[in-house]
């Protein structure tokens, strides 16, 4: 018997060992000229990971569970550079190489000093998003937003980190903008960047508020989603996933549920890869995922896009934390497709355990 408690405890210190296995990703940063660049900002794109290059142009991050990383370098006067790295089951090693920035003439209507503010304006509406959240988060440096304007979309640049207070959920994020562009007359915001985290000091009361408010932020986000896709608990976590049957609106689904593993391909270790580049519905509903799935096959419009409902395609590789690779391909649409800077969390992010949620 002595044998047999002794045994368990090994197996169960195996596990727990084997859980905890971490990487490195380190590197070196260089120019076009095969210089090597000192104190270029080296980060992991929506995280709360970043340093800084040494003399010698090294970089390291340690204590990485094995998933899909995105390393960003960023100095001034150069084009940021960046490198998507899967760590699996041994340390990584990259160099991440600077190009001269190129200075691209746009058409320019700036206007007035009233004009730049509209634009503002603007640009703050659309890319903090539509929730609650985003009349809490603050852009503290609006003077680095370089805005123009063609056929009428607006256009913004900056030259460097844009700095966000979220009052929401207590984090200052750091967002180095690629593109950003605003259509009015079809409401359509496109932007893309690279952003990392650090989360702000508060009293007890207000950590406590923003640990509330990050956890309905989570709930029913594209990040709880692909962390319960490759966790395989979709159905238990209130996420319902549905096949498309028309490509215009209204909208059509079959109304029998799809059952996620069919979507996916586990066969490479740390990640699950989308077997389909197809739209799918997704909708979060707790009730709804805990009853009985009907017991013949109908087309039913969609109604809930507003609300809970997604469309989501991408053929993407996604590992445990919800990061993920080709992000270029990403299509979201509805309840995602609103939630913007303002709702985003870092993959460090976990949600308490044992709370009960809507």
């Amino acid at each position: 018997m002595k044998h047999l408690f002794n045994l368990v405890i090994f197996c169960f210190l195996a596990v727990g060992a084997f859980a905890q296995t971490t990487y490195t990703i380190s590197g070196t940063v260089k120019n076009g000229k095969g210089e090597t660049m000192q104190a270029a900002t080296v980060f992991i794109a929506g995280s709360e990971k970043a340093t800084a290059t040494d003399a010698d142009g090294h970089f390291k991050f340690i204590n990485l569970v094995p998933g899909a990383y995105q390393l960003v370098v960023n100095m001034l006067g150069y084009a940021p550079a960046k490198q998507n790295v899967i760590l699996k089951d041994r340390p990584e090693t990259v160099t991440l190489t600077l190009g001269i920035k190129e200075i691209v003439l746009n058409e320019v209507n700036i206007g007035n000093k009233s004009q730049r503010k509209k634009y503002i304006k603007m640009f703050i509406q659309s890319f903090m998003g539509q929730s609650s959240n985003a009349k809490y988060c603050k852009l503290l440096n609006p003077e680095l937003l370089e805005f123009s304007t063609a056929k009428g979309v607006l256009k913004a640049t900056t030259p460097n980190f844009l700095i966000i207070e979220n009052n929401a959920l207590g984090y200052r994020i750091k967002y180095l903008l690629k593109t950003f562009s605003y259509e009015a007359a079809r409401n359509i915001t496109l932007y893309d960047g690279d952003y990392i985290f650090e989360q702000m000091s508060g009293t007890p009361e207000q950590q406590q508020k923003w640990e509330k408010k990050r956890q309905e932020a989570y709930e029913g986000s594209l990040m709880h989603y692909l962390r319960s896709l490759y966790a395989g608990t979709t159905r238990q976590e209130g996420f319902l996933l549905y096949k498309i049957l028309n490509a215009t609106f209204p909208m059509y689904i079959e109304s029998i549920p799809i059952i996620p593993e069919q979507i996916v391909d586990r066969s490479e270790k740390s990640l699950i890869t989308f077997k389909y580049n197809y739209r799918f519905y997704i909708l979060y509903d707790k009730k709804k995922a805990a009853k009985p799935d009907p017991t013949r096959v109908s087309q039913d419009r969609v109604s809930d896009l507003d609300n809970y409902g997604s469309i989501f395609r991408t053929d993407a590789r996604v590992d445990s934390r919800g990061s993920f690779t080709n992000y270029q391909k990403l299509l979201i649409q509805g309840f995602w497709g609103r939630k913007r800077v303002a709702d985003q969390l870092p993959w460090e992010y976990t949600p308490p355990k044992g709370v009960a949620t809507n």
